[in-house]
């Protein structure tokens, strides 16, 4: 796509209101495999048309990134995650996020169990420690 801002207009309208406006809530979203897609082909479209080339260049994500000085959505997804845990272990235990959050297991259905937003910060923690 041919636009007539600069690259430096495109990639501040970026960082001050796309990415707020996609990431909204997103701390307490369940992602599964094909969200993680979705949010990453919607991040490599807008990055690519800022840098001028196509999926036909063949020049991988992390090289568009690294050139234009970006980080992965999802990686900002997995640090608000880990803001927003910070931010509910420091609330007084009575508070309603927190006793969500901290809620006692039980029995579950039969079937494949849902998951849970504290499940998927576990594995996160696992992955990135």
């Amino acid at each position: 796509l041919k636009t007539k801002a600069r690259k430096e207009t495109q990639m501040k309208f970026y960082k001050v209101m796309a990415i707020p406006a996609f990431l909204y809530g997103s701390e307490t979203w369940i992602l599964t495999v094909a969200d993680k897609k979705k949010i990453q082909a919607a991040e490599m479209r807008f990055l690519r048309s800022v840098k001028g080339c196509t999926l036909l260049d063949k020049i991988p994500n992390e090289k568009i990134r690294e050139e234009l000085g970006i980080i992965s959505l999802e990686e900002k997804i997995i640090n608000y995650r880990n803001e927003w845990r910070q931010h509910i272990d420091r609330m007084p235990p009575g508070r309603i996020p927190r006793r969500v959050l901290n809620k006692p297991k039980r029995r579950r259905l039969p079937g494949r169990p849902r998951k849970q937003w504290s499940d998927i910060l576990r594995r996160w923690k696992k992955h990135f420690a």
